[in-house]
Order: structure tokens, then C-alpha cells, then sequence
């Protein structure tokens, strides 16, 4: 009895991790368009997340690189130089979600209306 009862538990669990579907791991991405439309979403989430504005991207292009960097505001009037480091973000794409992960904090946003692919190729 036991044995029967061990059998049909297992067979049980196999078949519940056997139909288990979700989203498969994260992987780097790039913006499917840079269109204007697509760069003013990216804009505005980096925006809420840096809690400023104006937000200057440094050199690197999301529909070529899944690195997104924000440069630091300019120094005040009674600063001759600063040390501040530009802020870096990654693309990243699950197989249906964009994502834009801070990468000093790891916080995850959802980029609602913007189609990515894999970086990978």
C-alpha cells in the first residue's frame, strides 16, 4: 500500500513539473526599433528610475548594444571637474517582456510597449 502510494505521488510531482511553462531565463536584448515612440518609453522609465530629468544617454546605441548608459549631470557653476560616473542599464528579454535593469541596484522595469529581440542573435 505504501509502495502504491509513493508511486502515485511521484508520478504526480513528475507530472506537475513536466506542465510547468513560464518564461524562460532573462537574456541580454536589443530594441527592436528606435523609432521615436519606443526611445520616449525608454526615456521616461529611465526617467522615473533616476528621479530626474533631462536624461543624456551616452554613446551607445540600444538597437545595437544592450548597454544603455546616462551620463551624469554637468557640474555646478563653482565646480571645475566631477567625478561622477555615468549610470548603466541593460536590455534584457525573457521571450515576452523588455526589461531595463539598473545594474548598481538590479531594479527591474517593465518597458510597456516596447518590442525587443535577443542580443544573441
Amino acid at each position: 500500500m505504501k509502495v502504491h502510494a509513493i508511486a502515485v505521488l511521484l508520478l504526480v510531482g513528475i507530472t506537475l513539473c513536466a506542465c510547468q511553462s513560464g518564461r524562460r531565463a532573462a537574456e541580454p536584448a536589443l530594441l527592436m526599433q528606435g523609432d521615436s515612440l519606443a526611445m520616449q518609453r525608454l526615456m521616461s522609465t529611465l526617467a522615473t528610475e533616476m528621479k530626474r530629468t533631462p536624461i543624456d544617454l551616452g554613446p551607445s546605441d540600444p538597437t545595437r548594444s544592450p548597454v544603455i548608459s546616462v551620463l551624469p549631470l554637468p557640474p555646478g557653476l563653482l565646480d571645475d571637474r566631477s567625478l561622477a560616473l555615468p549610470t548603466t542599464f541593460r536590455l534584457e528579454w525573457d521571450g515576452e517582456t523588455c526589461w531595463l535593469i539598473r545594474d548598481d541596484t538590479r531594479v527591474r522595469h517593465e518597458l510597456d510597449g516596447v518590442t525587443c529581440r535577443s542580443a544573441g542573435g
